[in-house]
């Protein structure tokens, strides 16, 4: 190792250098989507300087494009926000990072298929469901594959099931769908040195959880139901990404399995490799779907089936089965066919008007790219009617962004629900001005953007130069 190297480590990380503080204040007294014993393990390293991350003093980079695949890099503990990388090593995956590699990947139409390779042991708790849920829309326009190689436990797991379907090797491993809360008390340690701690505070809570006691009654309630919240969160946000029953999902007791035996619970779809995963998408012969369980029990495939995208006479095609033939000298004006097609347009008609159940709104919203307007649409009780209205003006804003050339637009548009003409106005008024304007700042020079120190600055300036 270089001397300038080790004099970067040992002031960087291990005696209170600006990582181990961050590191400290995110893991303690915080509910984390983590698998406890790995976690302990590499938190440990990342405070004692005992785990090396490489050279370059860079963000890390997490995605690499392959021909119309994107392929994203998601290795070690998750972190909520970007922080700044230390000078001998790279900082940890971050939910920010990863959203804007979503942003890139939302504004390339050329890119169709996106490979999240994990071996993560999860991490904070903080911002995950968000990106989860921006994910679970994403996959109306692009295939999102979970390749597990080795590991990827809690919320590492979340990303995964926010797929649209996981792989994992023989050996890889799934599940830990938990939540921990993690307390360190230090006062035994203190009496031993002689050091004593005095809070003056005002709120009874105020200091609940702090290392220098023993944890109190009160804050462990307080913990305890903060850990319950989020579990009720991660283990909802699962079901309804996978397909699956809340409670299957809590029965699996935040336990690990591996290989088929992740598959025969419901949290994973295929056994295989990243090498024969990248091999059919780039071969372009990739046709597997994601398997869900059905009630009976029965593996069948999630994709459905709709009348209206077969050929008119398919769909008029039948073995004539339940026909009822009528007779001409009847005095009953019309037939029993029309009558029965009546009586169930009827039907459809009327179900469609009922306001939808509060769990199916929520599935519906998820799966149509309409998660921010959940809430509203629970609390307003839309009916099928009113979601398909949404979900038809959704879609045709994505249309009308697409064509001018500003696809990154439609999220926004549509989570503000704005009217489609009004959309159709102001990417005119844009398309007028120039299509090509924007409001980020210029990359510069190379030395200009290499001079920059900021992790966001980095980011940035890699994004700018596209």
């Amino acid at each position: 190792m270089k001397p300038t190297n080790l004099l970067a480590r040992l002031f960087s990380r291990g005696q209170g250098g600006p990582l181990v503080s961050q590191i400290y204040s995110r893991a303690i007294n915080r509910p984390l989507l983590v698998e406890p014993g790995m976690a302990e393990t590499l938190i440990d390293g990342w405070l004692h300087g005992r785990l090396d991350a490489g050279e370059g003093g860079e963000p890390r980079q997490v995605m690499e494009k392959v021909g119309h695949i994107a392929v994203l890099e998601v290795s070690g503990p998750l972190i909520s926000r970007m922080v700044e990388a230390p000078p001998c090593g790279t900082a940890p995956v971050s939910f920010e990072a990863l959203n804007l590699a979503f942003d890139d990947i939302e504004a390339d139409a050329n890119i169709t298929h996106v490979v999240l390779r994990l071996e993560t042991p999860g991490g904070e708790a903080a911002q995950l469901f968000d990106l989860t849920d921006r994910m679970a829309g994403l996959r109306q326009t692009k295939t999102l594959i979970a390749m597990v190689d080795d590991y990827a436990y809690s919320g590492g797991y979340g990303l995964a099931a926010a797929c649209s379907e996981i792989w994992l090797t023989r050996t890889g491993g799934v599940g830990s769908v938990g939540v921990v809360i993690g307390h360190k008390d230090v006062s035994e340690k203190n009496a031993k040195e002689g050091v004593k701690w005095t809070y003056v505070h005002s709120g009874a809570l105020k200091v609940s959880g702090n290392p220098n006691e023993p944890l109190s009654d009160d804050a462990r309630a307080f913990m305890q139901v903060e850990s319950d919240r989020i579990y009720d969160l991660f283990t909802t946000s699962v079901a309804t990404y996978r397909g699956m029953d809340v409670e299957a999902v809590r029965a699996t007791e935040a336990g690990l399995f591996f290989g088929q035996s992740a598959i025969d619970v419901g949290l994973a779809d295929h056994v295989g490799t990243f090498r024969e995963l990248m091999t059919e998408l780039q071969g372009g012969t990739y046709t597997r779907k994601r398997q869900v369980t059905a009630a009976g029990g029965a593996s069948v495939e999630s994709e459905e089936v709709v009348v209206d995208d077969l050929p008119a006479e398919q769909a008029e095609e039948g073995d004539g089965a339940g026909a009822v033939e009528v007779d001409p000298d009847s005095e009953v004006a019309g037939t029993v066919e029309e009558t029965q097609e009546s009586t169930a347009e009827g039907d459809a008609a009327a179900a469609a008007d009922q306001p939808l159940a509060a769990d199916a709104i929520a599935e519906q919203c998820q799966a149509n790219g309409l998660s921010s307007m959940t809430a509203t649409a629970i609390r307003e009780k839309w009916t099928a009617n009113q979601m398909a209205a949404a979900v038809a003006r959704a879609n045709e804003v994505r249309n009308l962004c697409t064509a001018a050339g500003m696809p990154q637009l439609a999220a926004g548009y549509i989570n503000a629900a704005t009217g489609v003409e009004v959309v159709r106005q102001e990417l005119a008024s844009r398309l007028a001005k120039g299509a090509q304007l924007s409001n980020r700042q210029s990359a510069g020079n190379d030395r200009e953007a290499k001079g920059r120190t900021t992790t966001y600055a980095a980011v940035y300036a890699r994004r700018n130069a596209r």
